[in-house]
């Protein structure tokens, strides 16, 4: 989930050991005798103690199917590390001295999590200085959410597969920075598609606690989604679908998930339902548009006209769309079938 930055000043504003023998009644043998009897003794024990152990091994197979399966792996570049480093030597030096470290230290050693590769152009002095200028009030939230998500991340991906079997991205996930510009996107990073978390974003606006499930699902599901319906900009119809197939996963795989999870107006808004008619008229008139001026007014946003309407218009449209089909099926659509889908949904909400 994408974000508008912040204003400037601002970032984000989410054994038991054996016991000795008893000396008891020993029994008076010639010494031959009873070193016999001890190689015996040790004999016998180590014996039962082998078949004990064989037999704790047939038990364990037997009640739990085998060894438990290794705890799947996502190849992962964290930032964080770097940034505590960074943040540990420069805490106290002037702020463009800290700039100036910011620079040679995180972004040198993360040029392409950190560079034009995602942010089309590399981070300006003035997105660093906010960031640093939020740093001690974020720093406990930050770190916190950072120790996280690696766990999260192989957590509700593994689940993620289990649901959507086609799904065939294995990494990498960059755990990074971004200065305020969103949650969850993805670039391509030296050659490969990469998952890029913005985890200041998510520790300011969500907490260093809050439920990241539904981020991840939704990034997920876009993922399972072509980068886009055709050749050039995508038209509109093709940005509903983007934005509300992912909704829908993300609700469906999450069903305790709130209104603010997963970006949507809280039930209780009853603004935004009433504004879903003349939002889905206008969707129609511009379904074949690809301006970002109409893709914005549509979509909805933080600082969009459309506000929360805009995702929720996006995710009542794929509901209609997807009906009785699986979501693994629904991941499948594209093209001019889905466009006549879309437009028919529109049509069913426009009134």
């Amino acid at each position: 989930m994408e974000r508008d930055a912040l204003p400037a000043g601002e970032v984000m504003g989410l054994h038991l050991e054996g016991s000795p023998r008893a000396r008891g009644a020993r029994a008076r043998t010639h010494p031959t005798h009873a070193a016999r009897g001890r190689r015996r003794d040790r004999s016998t024990v180590a014996g039962l103690g082998a078949l004990s152990l064989l037999a704790l091994l047939a038990l364990s197979c037997a009640t739990t199917g085998g060894p438990s399966p290794a705890e799947p792996t996502l190849p992962t570049e964290d930032v964080l590390p770097d940034l505590w480093r960074f943040w540990d030597a420069y805490r106290s030096e002037p702020r463009a001295d800290q700039v100036r470290g910011f620079r040679s230290t995180v972004i040198a050693a993360h040029p392409g999590l950190l560079g034009p590769e995602v942010f089309g152009a590399p981070p300006a002095d003035r997105e660093v200085e906010q960031l640093l200028v939020e740093l001690p009030r974020l720093e406990p939230k930050l770190r916190s959410l950072a120790e996280r998500m690696p766990g999260e991340t192989r957590r509700v991906h593994a689940r993620f597969t289990q649901r959507f079997p086609d799904s065939s991205w294995k990494g990498p996930v960059g755990l990074s920075l971004s200065f305020g510009e969103f949650e969850a996107v993805w670039r391509t990073v030296g050659g490969r598609r990469t998952l890029v978390l913005g985890l200041d974003a998510l520790a300011y606006y969500r907490g260093p606690y809050a439920n990241v499930a539904p981020v991840l699902d939704h990034a997920f599901a876009r993922g399972l989604l072509p980068a886009g319906s055709g050749k050039g900009d995508a038209p509109l119809w093709w940005s509903l679908w983007e934005e509300g197939f992912p909704l829908l996963v993300a609700r469906t795989l999450n069903p305790d998930a709130t209104a603010a999870d997963l970006g949507l107006p809280a039930p209780s808004d009853g603004s935004a339902t009433a504004a879903l008619p003349a939002l889905a008229r206008k969707a129609r008139t511009s379904l074949d548009s690809t301006r970002d001026a109409d893709r914005r007014a549509i979509a909805g946003g933080p600082d969009a006209p459309a506000g929360r309407t805009g995702p929720l218009l996006s995710l009542r449209v794929a509901e209609q769309v997807v009906g009785g089909t699986s979501l693994a099926d629904a991941a499948r659509f594209s093209g001019p079938p889905l466009r006549s889908r879309i437009d028919a949904a529109l049509g069913a909400l426009a009134h």
